[in-house]
């Protein structure tokens, strides 16, 4: 009766606090690749259904996300509020995985204190992950539905092996919770790649809280973990020939090891201090083209991972959780340290999405300390509530700013007025729109902050659109400097030389975006008949 009592709570606070995502649309952020241009995920036919399972659009191999969201097609069709009904009901089912898992856990450890006791400190530490607002971006993202949908797996998968540890405890059947573990695990990898360090997490549990590495059972512990290796390594090999064909990854040569370690440290502190002061929230935290390792968020940082480091070891044997803790918390976010880096992101709140699980275990842990110590009863269930109660409105508030595309740019710009990438989008929305001069502003500032080669041919294609054709070509010329052979580029500037009557330089880039083309290009056809036109109009040629 409490479990269900509990669990019902925790849904019902989730659906609450995540309300107005169902208010949202899509974003033309990734939304538009994966959803509004992508014709292959709408349906369930064996031609999509083959597609799902053989893609790596975009980077990452996610079969069952595209299986969910073809589902949602052929409910909803291209309504997004069916889409984020889902992602929602997804996420709270997995708060609700997580309250009954941190119930098994807090029972495993309880010394004194009563079920309800138990129930109330694992809703606390359930929805201190369940509606932070970390989770925004995981939720109210469409295209991060392998968040959602992996997330729960993930917890179904150390559920069942925390109960199939207990059933070896008490010497009963405890097969078919290993294959449950199993199956969960590969459900969720099929979802996303993002836990691929289980195994090394179940290594930390069977540590500390489960303590099972007695002599007679330390060799049957880790051949155990097997399975879950072969799963997760085969997903990591999947994952990473996914993301090396993408432009995106930056290789340790170009970006040097002390560079890595900084940002590791830097992303290590984010989460936490996010999790404790969640404010200031972005849906990108640009990485810097160079690091400066003297800036002071670098320096703290590496200090405070080296210090915190020092103190778990030292006091491991008093506080074996916190060690357990922040071991779980370190293997699951090491993946998107940056040691491997893609994407143009220092850090992301959609990162924190299952590294932070072991922080409300903590935090469950820590409310059922304070439930059985008597006279604190009376104000840490309040104080727990009020707190929760904050997060829940900082996460509505958060949800809103994924209303649109504006809204969200607008947003990632009052975080950080240099964010380049937010300009460039936010620049070509208003020229969209035919707010031509906000559109020039926003790639004029962009190119101020950060000189990048979409900025130069946005801002020259708008300057050809308005007849600045000098500005143009002293921008598209700008753009090739930064992007050499690019043929959309050539063929731009060969049309803003032609507009002013330079038949010889318009027909020179003509016939080099039409050498650089590749077979396929689907512009080859444009270049043609422009390089015809070009060639005929010069003296001596037709």
């Amino acid at each position: 009766m409490l479990l269900t009592c509990g669990a019902s709570i925790v849904f019902g606070s989730v659906l609450l606090a995540f309300l107005p995502t169902l208010h949202n649309g899509f974003v033309l952020w990734d939304d538009d690749l994966n959803l509004l241009e992508n014709p292959a995920y709408r349906g369930l036919s064996l031609a999509h259904l083959r597609w799902m399972f053989t893609t790596t659009l975009a980077g990452p191999y996610q079969p069952l996300s595209w299986l969910t969201l073809g589902l949602d097609y052929v409910v909803w069709g291209m309504n997004p509020k069916g889409y984020h009904l889902t992602s929602l009901v997804l996420h709270a089912a997995g708060t609700v995985a997580l309250y009954v898992l941190l119930v098994a856990m807090l029972e495993r450890e309880r010394e004194r204190g009563s079920d309800l006791g138990v129930a109330a400190a694992a809703v606390v530490g359930a929805l201190f992950w369940g509606i932070h607002p970390l989770r925004v971006e995981s939720v109210a993202w469409a295209t991060e539905r392998r968040d959602v949908l992996s997330g729960p797996f993930f917890v179904l998968t150390v559920l069942a092996y925390v109960r199939m540890a207990e059933a070896q405890r008490l010497g009963r059947p405890w097969r078919r919770w290993f294959v449950a573990s199993l199956v969960c695990y590969l459900l969720s990898l099929l979802a996303k790649a993002s836990g691929m360090m289980l195994p090394i997490v179940l290594l930390v549990l069977d540590t500390y809280p489960l303590r099972r590495f007695g002599r007679e059972s330390r060799g049957r512990a880790a051949l155990e973990k097997l399975p879950y290796a072969a799963l997760a390594g085969a997903a990591a090999l999947i994952a990473f020939r996914g993301q090396a064909a993408l432009s995106g990854m930056r290789p340790v040569a170009g970006y040097g090891v002390l560079d890595r370690i900084a940002q590791a440290a830097y992303g290590l502190c984010f989460y936490p201090w996010k999790s404790v002061a969640p404010v200031g929230l972005s849906a990108l935290y640009l990485l810097p083209r160079r690091l400066d390792l003297a800036a002071p968020r670098y320096i703290v940082s590496m200090l405070a991972v080296a210090g915190v480091t020092l103190a778990l070891i030292r006091l491991r044997h008093r506080w074996p959780w916190a060690l357990a803790a922040c071991a779980c918390y370190v293997v699951l976010i090491a993946p998107v340290l940056g040691f491997v880096q893609t994407g143009p992101q220092l850090v992301a709140d959609r990162f924190s999405y299952l590294p932070s699980l072991p922080a409300s275990a903590l935090v469950a842990a820590g409310v059922h300390r304070l439930l059985a110590a008597g006279a604190r009863r009376r104000v840490a269930l309040p104080a727990a509530v009020a707190a929760l109660g904050v997060l829940g409105v900082l996460t509505a508030r958060q949800t809103a700013t994924w209303r649109d595309s504006f809204t969200l740019w607008g947003q990632m710009l009052a975080v950080d007025p240099t964010n380049h990438v937010a300009l460039a989008k936010r620049g070509w929305l208003r020229q969209q729109r035919g707010d031509l001069d906000g559109a020039q502003a926003d790639y004029s500032e962009g190119i101020r902050h950060h000189p990048d080669a979409i900025l130069y041919f946005n801002r020259a294609t708008l300057e050809y659109l308005r007849r600045q054709l000098d500005a143009a070509i002293a921008d598209y010329s700008e753009c090739l400097r930064i992007n050499p052979g690019d043929p959309r580029t050539l063929n731009n500037r060969g049309m803003a030389r032609q507009e002013k009557g330079d038949w010889e330089g318009a027909a020179a880039d003509f016939a080099e975006a039409l050498r650089l083309a590749p077979p396929g290009f689907a512009g080859r056809a444009l270049i043609e008949k422009n390089l015809a036109t070009a060639r005929g109009r010069l003296p001596g040629d037709g």
